[in-house]
């Protein structure tokens, strides 16, 4: 047994890589360093977290003997340069989407700010190909969530009169990427005398690469609102009579402030082990003590209803 464990070792290790493709990843590589020579990328980008420091602190420099009438900055910053072209030139199969650059946009006004993280994305075809169409199609409903959020701050800083406080945050991550979907979800968080956060996630369907939303995970014509509502309402129920500190909207006298269903346009994700995740917004099923709540829907509850390749089930 051991010597053909040794056997095996050794046939592995004396593969040979074709001589096309090692000067391929070589070239790529190569060039990577010399294209990050060239545009100089500065360090501390590389993930959501030290992009938002040093976009603060930058940020925070710069507001110094800056007039009360605010300032507004846009930075443009990417991930590892050559690790991402290196990558980019190796063939892959399917669609891909691709978060390319990340705008910042930063404003301040006395005691009134904002940061929001603009994405913009790329998808590609099988072939490498950029679809423009698809593409454009996120990005433009990328920029019109941004814009509204931007355009609700600015109107807030008009109506205060310069006296109002308040920061306005809003980021994003990949929650879903796998064969059959890509997520991207934004978290906004909105401070005043409290704080208020709200989600929202957009998809892409990798077969396509059309923006889906959750009905298109089901059967034409089936029903899955109802058997996903009567699941999140049980969870509800298990949860607070497991734990006092949990509470839901599934008591109140007044019947309309209950939650009843969830709505075609709900947020959700599908999780690493292939869930549906249902998502809900801070107040919208519980109070604000609770924040953001999801519920994972397990496989059977909607296993008669949805589409193959999906969810697992």
């Amino acid at each position: 047994m051991n010597h053909n464990l040794e056997q095996i070792k050794q046939d592995y290790q004396n593969i040979k890589v074709p001589d096309a493709l090692k000067q391929r990843v070589e070239s790529s590589i190569s060039q990577a360093k010399i294209d990050s020579e060239r545009e100089r990328i500065p360090r501390g980008f590389g993930g959501e977290k030290s992009k938002r420091a040093v976009a603060f602190s930058w940020f925070a420099k710069g507001c110094v003997g800056v007039a009360a009438a605010g300032l507004l900055l846009t930075l443009l910053v990417s991930t590892s340069a050559p690790i991402a072209y290196a990558m980019e030139q190796i063939p892959v199969l399917g669609t891909v989407v691709r978060v390319v650059t990340s705008r910042v946009y930063l404003s301040k006004d006395k005691q009134m700010e904002v940061n929001v993280e603009i994405p913009e994305t790329r998808i590609e075809n099988q072939d490498g190909e950029v679809m423009e169409e698809a593409s454009h199609a996120l990005n433009d409903t990328i920029k019109a969530y941004t814009d509204e959020i931007i355009a609700a701050y600015e109107a807030d800083v008009k109506a205060s009169g310069g006296e109002g406080v308040q920061a306005v945050d809003l980021d994003y991550e990949v929650v879903t990427d796998n064969d059959s979907l890509f997520s991207l979800q934004f978290h906004q968080t909105v401070t005043m005398a409290g704080a208020a956060q709200s989600e929202k996630i957009y998809h892409i369907d990798k077969k396509t690469g059309n923006m889906i939303t959750l009905k298109d995970l089901f059967a034409k014509g089936a029903d899955y609102i109802t058997p996903i509502s009567e699941n999140i309402k049980e969870q509800m129920k298990t949860q607070m009579e497991q734990d006092d500190s949990k509470s839901y909207n599934l008591n109140s006298d007044v019947e309309e402030w209950n939650f009843q269903k969830i709505s075609e346009d709900v947020d959700f994700y599908v999780n690493q082990s292939g869930k549906l995740v249902i998502v809900f917004d801070e107040y919208e099923v519980a109070p604000g003590y609770m924040g953001p709540v999801s519920f994972e829907i397990p496989s059977d509850v909607i296993s008669s209803v949805v589409k193959e390749g999906y969810l697992a089930v």
